[in-house]
């Protein structure tokens, strides 16, 4: 069963669109439907509050094995949003940045989770806009950042498997500490760079800029090749001597980024 809808911007409620297409889908409750719920209502609020776009455009899929939706607005762009309220260099470092957590251009009513945690809960996540797709596949464990179609606005697309893979608390539970403080992040190295080899200094204080706010950090080197002395000295003894009470974890390395590593970790210790 498929559900679609038409809607004016302004004064637009997630909840009130839950709600509409709850009514006609008939979604049972259950751990898929409550973080279906979770990730639709979060994807459309921040299009409503951040698109500055006029109308957006929403479907649902509903099949016994998957749910489905896509939220489409005719706004900025988040990539471009983003880039510009905080100040990046270009789309690309935007996308990178929002796969940290905490990233938002409106600290006063977001607190950047939304994405974050929702791309770790959906099965497949995907955000397109000014030209960029990230795809964040839970199914294979695996990111990716390139090329999209769409120029104009924000394309967001999930899906969710049935029966689920793992809860939303779960999922929440992996990334918060005993008082469900988000405290803990994982950014993907190869998303910070423009190849599979990470050797400078610059690399590494732009992986961790504006990470502060966490007291673990997963670095998740799945997909590179290798990294350069200055880039592991920089990660891990500079970046931690001025950051006390932050722990980061360096995990997924190949044979020559672990040797690497442990280089690195004797050398400052």
């Amino acid at each position: 069963m498929d559900w679609s809808g038409s809607f004016e911007r302004e004064g637009l409620d997630e909840s009130v669109v839950w709600s509409q297409l709850d009514a006609v889908l008939g979604l049972e409750a259950s751990d898929t439907t409550r973080l279906m719920n979770y990730a639709f209502t979060e994807m459309l609020n921040n299009a409503i509050d951040h698109s500055e776009g006029s109308r957006i455009d929403i479907r649902v899929w509903v099949r016994s094995t998957l749910l489905a939706f896509s939220i489409s607005d005719d706004g900025i762009g988040v990539f471009a949003r983003l880039r510009t309220g905080i100040g990046l260099e270009n789309e690309l470092q935007a996308a990178a940045e929002l796969t940290k957590g905490k990233r938002t251009t409106w600290p006063e009513r977001h607190t950047g989770e939304g994405i974050f945690f929702t791309s770790k809960a959906v099965s497949v996540f995907r955000l397109s806009a000014n030209g960029i797709r990230l795809t964040v596949d839970n199914r294979r464990d695996d990111y990716a950042l390139g090329v999209g179609e769409v120029q104009s606005g924000t394309l967001v697309e999930a899906e969710i498997d049935v029966p689920l893979a793992r809860s939303l608390r779960e999922v929440f539970e992996e990334f918060t500490d005993e008082d469900l403080t988000f405290s803990r992040s994982r950014p993907r190295v190869e998303l910070f760079g423009t190849g599979l080899t990470f050797v400078s200094r610059s690399e590494a204080r732009r992986l961790l800029t504006d990470m502060t706010g966490f007291t673990d950090i997963d670095i998740d080197f799945a997909g590179v090749q290798d990294v350069g002395q200055g880039f592991v000295d920089e990660l891990l003894r500079v970046w931690p001597s001025q950051h006390p009470g932050i722990t980061l974890h360096p995990m997924n390395m190949n044979e020559a980024v672990s040797f690497m590593v442990r280089r690195g970790l004797r050398a400052g210790s």
